[in-house]
């Protein structure tokens, strides 16, 4: 029996037993400003691996939390003065898409200097099979962000972000132990985060670099307090 467990345990391991919860957003005070500007980056995070634990032969220990480091993107495009639609995607977890709006302060394009307030709202989820058909799953997140910053000048902007998000994971795993196979997995994890960053400005490119804390707490899971780093460069238009 424990060697047939062993093999269940192998064969799930290759499987996505696992989702991805990005450490860093990246996301600044500053809306783009007019109509049609918008900026692109690439990142570098720090982000968190979830994989459901079935050391005990069943999906009701809920989690094992690991740090790796991803690459991701951030796209902003204006609309008007004072909103920006976002896009930001951490690779192997999901694709968000939302706006940001700016409470108050100069846009980007505007090069002002001072306080600046804004709000945030980010979306999405996906469904996925992976190619052995051992599980398949659904991850639906949501996000909202407060980000204050001040800028000091045209080329250095710190800010402060203050998150909240839940992600919900639903699956069905089909395994070679009858214990595990058809069991439905379903998992919430909510991450309260606060992360500080710079970003450093140069005609229309721009890096930044950001420290985030996080608290995450997940169904049937000890809460976990962790850290990450990231930075990023780019570009605006």
């Amino acid at each position: 029996m424990k060697i047939f467990v062993l093999v269940a345990l192998i064969y799930l391991g290759g499987c996505a037993t696992k989702y991805i919860i990005p450490g860093n957003r990246f996301i600044t005070p500053e809306s783009q400003g007019q109509a049609f500007r918008g900026q692109i980056e690439l990142q570098q995070t720090n982000a968190n691996q979830l994989t459901i634990d079935v050391s005990q032969n069943t999906i009701d220990q809920g989690v094992l939390y690991g740090d790796l480091n991803r690459l991701g993107f951030l796209f902003s495009h204006s609309f008007f003065e004072q909103f920006d639609a976002v896009w930001t995607h951490t690779g192997s977890g999901n694709s968000l898409i939302g706006g940001k709006f700016q409470l108050f302060g100069a846009s980007r394009t505007a090069n002002g200097t001072g306080h600046k307030l804004s709000i945030a709202a980010l979306v999405g989820g996906n469904e996925h099979e992976t190619e052995d058909k051992a599980v398949e799953f659904k991850l639906g997140g949501q996000e909202f962000l407060v980000v204050y910053g001040y800028r000091f000048s045209e080329m250095l902007l710190s800010y402060l972000s203050f998150s909240r998000a839940t992600y919900d994971f639903e699956g069905r795993i089909s395994s070679p132990d009858p214990a595990l196979n058809g069991a439905e997995p379903k998992l919430k994890t909510a991450v309260n985060s606060v992360g500080t960053g710079l970003q450093l400005d140069f005609n229309s490119i721009f890096a930044k670099g950001e420290l985030t804390a996080q608290q995450l707490q997940t169904t049937d899971t000890k809460e976990k307090i962790r850290f990450a780093i990231g930075y990023s460069m780019g570009f605006g238009w």
